[in-house]
This record gives C-alpha cells, sequence and structure tokens, in this order.
C-alpha cells in the first residue's frame, strides 16, 4: 500500500516546521523571516555601516525625491534618484538577499513598493520550503495520486 502524497499533508508539514501560507502572514511575520532567513537587517535610525540607504530628499524647488544609494555621501542622481516611487524599492530584494543591512525610512516601510518587495522574498522562500517538503516526502515513497 502506497502512500499518498497530498497538498494538505505538505501544508500541514510546513505548519509544523513554522511556515506560514504567504497570504495568512502579516507583513511584519514576513519581514522577520525573511531577515532570519538571508541574515539581513532592516533598519530605521540612520547610522554608519549600513550596505544600502532607501530615503527621502527635497529639491531645492520643493519636490519630493527617492534615493537609493549604497553611499549616503556620494549620490549619483541619474542612478540613485527617483522623482516616482515605482521603481525606487527595485534593488532592495538583491540588498537582503545578500545580507545586507538597510536603512529604510520608517514612514516609507507602509510605501506599496516596499511591501510588494518583502510579499514577493517571502513567496519565494514559501515556494522553496514547499517544494522541499514535497521532495522529502517524495524521497519516503509517498506518491501523487494518478488521476
Amino acid at each position: 500500500m502506497s502512500k499518498i502524497l497530498t497538498e494538505e499533508l505538505i501544508l500541514e508539514r510546513l505548519k509544523d516546521k513554522g511556515v506560514t501560507v504567504p497570504n495568512e502572514t502579516g507583513q511584519t511575520d514576513q519581514l522577520a523571516q525573511i531577515m532570519i532567513v538571508y541574515g539581513c537587517s532592516i533598519v530605521n535610525d540612520w547610522q554608519a555601516g549600513c550596505d544600502a540607504f532607501f530615503y527621502t530628499e527635497t529639491t531645492a524647488d520643493d519636490y519630493e525625491v527617492f534615493v537609493a544609494t549604497e553611499d549616503e555621501r556620494r549620490t549619483v542622481v541619474n542612478e540613485d534618484v527617483y522623482y516616482y516611487t515605482e521603481n525606487w524599492f527595485e534593488k532592495l530584494a538583491d540588498y537582503l538577499r545578500d545580507g545586507c543591512t538597510v536603512y529604510v525610512d520608517e514612514y516609507q516601510q507602509d510605501e506599496y513598493g516596499f511591501e510588494e518587495v518583502i510579499e514577493a522574498l517571502y513567496e519565494e522562500w514559501y515556494i522553496e520550503q514547499y517544494h522541499e517538503v514535497e521532495d522529502e516526502l517524495l524521497d519516503k515513497d509517498y506518491k501523487y495520486e494518478k488521476e
């Protein structure tokens, strides 16, 4: 008699490991898990030793611009400054995967782009965990039911 592999079984095993489904996991918990998995940190107080900085500045004529830079003392306007928030956090995922310490102003952590990056990284990790559990069960002679 073979053991049947089902999605419910995989989800149960994931739950036993403390892995929660992305759409049932709050952003705070997703961020905490990402920081554990990648060994990264997000700080919201300006400090030396950060590998990247995400912050806003006001131009001389009172426009707000968005800065994403590795060197807060030397901002390259055509590479580090964003007029709109759409692509502002595009580099954040790589910094976090690389285990960097990243400054993100606490008020900017409510921006959609920031939340989107955290959700995407968590989903990526969740999928890896899902496949890992699935492979473990397949290695233990579990089989999917034939249609």
